[in-house]
This record gives structure tokens, C-alpha cells and sequence, in this order.
């Protein structure tokens, strides 16, 4: 019993697909508004509804 070998499997395991992280998403998450010429970063609600106003001016920022 001592002399009787094991078949080996020779697949490699399964790994699951990563997906790619969402920092390569920006492309998408900001636009150039045609009024002010600001960048518009869409993830940001405030951004998003003042640049929606007609005749607007940039946007200050609070630092």
C-alpha cells in the first residue's frame, strides 16, 4: 500500500477575475461646464446643481 501512488492533477487552481479599481473611472466623473469653463467633478452634488443654473459664474470653494 506503502509503494501505490497518487494521481496528481495538473490543472492550476481557479482564481477569480479582479476587476480593475474605480480610480480608473475618471475619464467619466468630471466634465468641462460650457458656461464657466470650470471642471465639474459629477461625483460632487453641489457642483453638479450649481453648474445647472443658467448664466452662472464659476464656483467658489470653500479651502
Amino acid at each position: 500500500m506503502l509503494n501505490q501512488t497518487v494521481p496528481m492533477d495538473n490543472n492550476p487552481p481557479a482564481v477569480a477575475a479582479r476587476r480593475r479599481p474605480p480610480a480608473l473611472r475618471q475619464c467619466c466623473d468630471s466634465y468641462v461646464c460650457p458656461v464657466c469653463d470650470q471642471v465639474v467633478e459629477l461625483t460632487d452634488f453641489r457642483q453638479v446643481v450649481w453648474h445647472q443654473k443658467p448664466g452662472h459664474k464659476p464656483m467658489e470653494f470653500d479651502d
